[in-house]
């Protein structure tokens, strides 16, 4: 008899209470399956509780072990949002302002525009609004330190004008790692263990792949190519640890982060930063245009940047988001502060939209709003993505014309060009083929037409080209090379 009360009992329960239980691990299953994602981390909290902090699928794909708790996984860009608040802390210290000159941090920063250089701020560098374009190789894989990164900057051209709109950049947010290394009196990274990851119990996260390996619970990197899931190499930043993307962290790490986010900067009674600092990087800095797909799918209204966060409305409600990618892995971190809710997902699998359409499901199970079909609508998006590539690499095959030569034999176009920013390209003749090395950066360059030569062997670098230039005497002496020209 008490087992049938019992179970009249459970079944007395409200169905929405049963599904809470349930759903949120269908979701993040059918989503595993849906994009072909080895493994996962799904944290959610809500009015300061962590409902889930736990590892889906597996660490390397074809292999059995399990994704746990603890499993790290590269959260890149993610890590914006604990640089502002190490700027943040520093401000509290009294030894940093937001809107404090680089220049007072560091006195070696330059810009090339005269009033970005006069006038570039902190929160002009947190805030994406330097007009700075990405140039991201000159960061990525680069062998020379994150201080020579920096200091090219001085020598790039502005994409849009000083402060005129949102231009994300990573070369702004190492610069910012820079200068809180210089006001802490010790490396960013450093500062951000003692001062964030001990004091809330982050005790899996770290900041380069030697670490997360010596870990012994780490996700493998993996990319789609042509349909099938391959293991690649973890992005090597042993020696570039960055503000902007360098931090490890695992499902148990985040769900504190979460909640210390959610809590105005209080964690377990204490409070490690004051109110004022942290809703500073929760406030609109930048306004960043909505894209017509997203107004039209999300009820987006209005979006902009704080300091470390994207800010938007969705369907109602006040969001804080960003996104993250390193080579192999995806992550991306939603707050919806005035509903108390934190959703965050690591993703080892680098590319496709799976750190995109879970959160967004999530956010609607828990929000309780309407149930949309976000794979579906992200689906026909990369479709139409693929569509558009492979018309590009059609249009190029097009434009090549065909049975031309180069103007010169080829020991004629080998030698080293420079560029201020970009450093040194060094290109030589290996018999019937030119070579060329450029950063941490190594290929073959066929010949497209004319004097054109097209970059091979490297993904990153694929089909990238070379356009020389000749002297009136018929010298290679320019040649331009991701947009950018070199000279010797």
């Amino acid at each position: 008899m008490a087992r049938v009360l019992c179970l009249l009992a459970l079944l007395s329960l409200p169905w929405t209470s049963q599904a809470q239980t349930t759903a949120p691990e269908a979701i993040v299953n059918r989503a595993l399956k849906t994009w072909k994602v080895p493994g996962a981390a799904v944290i959610v909290v809500r009015d300061g509780k962590v409902l889930l902090a736990r590892g889906f699928g597996v660490k390397e794909a074809g292999k059995d072990e399990a994704v746990t708790g603890n499993t790290l996984f590269g959260i890149g860009s993610c890590t914006k949002a604990i640089t502002a608040t190490a700027v943040g802390l520093l401000v509290d210290d009294g030894k940093m302002s937001w809107d404090d000159p680089v220049r007072k941090h560091l006195d070696w920063f330059r810009l090339a525009d005269p009033l970005a250089d006069r006038e570039v701020t902190l929160r002009d560098l947190l805030a994406h609004r330097t007009g700075l374009g990405r140039n991201d190789l000159l960061w990525y894989r680069a062998p020379w330190s994150l201080e020579q990164t920096v200091r090219r900057m001085a020598h790039l051209p502005q994409a849009r004008s000083f402060r005129d709109g949102f231009v994300y950049n990573n070369l702004a947010y190492i610069a910012a790692g820079l200068a809180v290394t210089s006001a802490a009196g010790e490396p960013w990274e450093r500062f951000v263990q003692k001062r964030l990851f001990e004091p809330l119990g982050m005790k899996r996260a770290v900041f380069t792949r030697s670490d997360a390996h010596k870990s012994g619970d780490w996700a493998a990197a993996h990319v789609l190519r042509a349909g099938k899931v391959e293991v690649i190499p973890w992005y090597n930043d042993d020696h570039q640890v960055r503000g902007s993307g360098s931090v490890k962290a695992s499902a148990g790490d985040l769900s504190r982060w979460l909640l210390f986010q959610l809590n105005g900067g209080v964690v377990d009674g204490r409070r490690l930063i004051s109110a004022t600092s942290l809703r500073e990087t929760h406030t609109p800095q930048m306004v960043v245009p909505v894209p017509e797909a997203t107004a039209r799918q999300t009820g987006t209204t209005q979006m902009s940047y704080g300091l470390g966060w994207m800010i938007r409305d969705y369907r109602g409600h006040l969001l804080l988001q960003h996104g993250g990618a390193v080579d192999g892995f995806r992550a991306a971190i939603y707050l919806a502060p005035r509903d108390q809710l934190g959703i965050a997902v690591l993703s080892n699998l680098g590319g496709g939209p799976f750190t995109e359409t879970l959160p967004l499901q999530l956010l609607d199970h828990y929000l309780g709003l309407e149930k949309k079909d976000w794979d579906t609508l992200f689906r026909k998006r990369e479709e139409q993505a693929e569509t558009a590539a492979r018309a590009r690499k059609k249009a190029f095959n097009d434009r090549r014309q065909t049975g031309t030569k180069p103007s010169r034999d080829l020991d004629a176009y080998a030698g080293t060009y420079r560029h201020p920013a970009y450093g040194e390209l060094k290109i030589t003749r290996d018999r019937d083929t030119l070579r060329a090395v450029w950063s941490g950066f190594r290929g073959t360059l066929r010949h497209y037409h004319f004097d054109t030569f097209v970059f091979e062997g490297e993904d990153r670098l694929e089909d990238e080209t070379l356009l020389f230039s000749l002297t009136k005497e018929g010298t290679p002496n320019r040649v331009v090379f991701l947009g950018q020209e070199f000279r010797r």
